[in-house]
């Protein structure tokens, strides 16, 4: 097995192999190489996001935790380690997650997307009165989670005069976040492919602007039912019910998105990144990665 030297100054065929050795948090024999020319020595598990972990053995059990509505400390109790161990895994899963599902998106591009459908899934910020908004978009015919970004947006209703006299008037940044998320989804979805969502007033300029030719449908939103988080619908038929069933997981294994909880999100990026968790984890392990054809 060749590896290319950490320094990038030396050619591909100057590593040789240098032994192996034991490392213990995994019961795992790794290989050493060296380099020729410069006499750097590294193994198989450098410039990796593992590099450097003591305890590689909790790590997929605290993947399967962090998308089962578990808190970080319950998280720590259950894999019997430090909560200041979970929350370094849980940066490593947000970055790592992160760089698996953009490797995914690639292989999508082989293999567009023909039917797409969307929605904004709305959570708060430590307090109701300062409220995210984040937008999914799934593919509906595979399922699959193909992207979600958070925006802060402005709270509304009867809480937005409280709003504006607690922490003064919000700037809403929902456009931006749907043109990042249709600048994700323009090189795999198809140009003529089905999109359906609701009649939210911001949706359809955007879709417009990324695919012209596609056959956009929009829907009234209808009223919720008590199950599903508040996210299914009480038709018979729902045209959306991908998207509607695909933001009930969502609020059913994130802990900070279920309805009535104590469990609150405290940063947006943080929240970004428990979102690229969930994806990959759904996406690879729940559906099983790429279906053919």
């Amino acid at each position: 097995m060749k590896r290319n030297c950490p320094k990038n100054t030396c050619k591909s065929d100057q590593i040789v192999k240098n032994g192996f050795f034991y490392r213990s948090n995994d019961s795992r024999r790794i290989q050493r190489f060296k380099c020729k020319c410069c006499g750097t020595q590294f193994s198989s598990s450098t410039g990796t996001l593992e590099f450097g972990q003591k305890k590689r053995r909790v790590n997929f059990l605290l993947l399967k935790l962090f998308c089962a509505k578990v808190t970080q400390k319950r998280a720590a109790r259950i894999a019997g380690v430090n909560k200041v161990t979970v929350a370094r895994k849980f940066d490593y899963w947000a970055k790592k997650s992160a760089l698996k599902n953009e490797q995914f998106r690639e292989k999508l591009a082989e293999n567009k997307v023909t039917h797409l459908q969307f929605d904004d899934l709305i959570t708060k910020e430590i307090t109701k009165l300062k409220p995210l908004s984040v937008t999914v978009a799934v593919d509906a015919k595979r399922r699959f989670i193909l992207d979600a970004n958070v925006s802060q947006i402005a709270a509304f209703g009867h809480l937005a005069k409280i709003s504006i006299a607690k922490y003064g008037r919000r700037k809403s940044f929902h456009k931006e976040a749907l043109d990042a998320t249709f600048k994700n989804l323009k090189p795999i979805v198809a140009k003529n492919a089905l999109i359906k969502s609701d009649e939210h007033r911001n949706y359809y300029p955007v879709v417009k602007k990324y695919f012209p030719k596609a056959n956009y449908l929009q829907y009234k939103s209808e009223k919720a039912c008590v199950a599903g988080q508040g996210e299914l619908k009480r038709v018979k038929c729902d045209p959306i019910f991908m998207i509607d069933h695909t933001l009930a997981m969502l609020r059913d294994g994130i802990g900070t998105f279920v309805r009535r909880t104590w469990c609150t999100t405290q940063d947006s990026k943080r929240l970004k990144g428990h979102l690229e968790i969930f994806i990959y984890y759904y996406n690879q392990f729940y559906l099983g990665g790429l279906s053919p054809g």
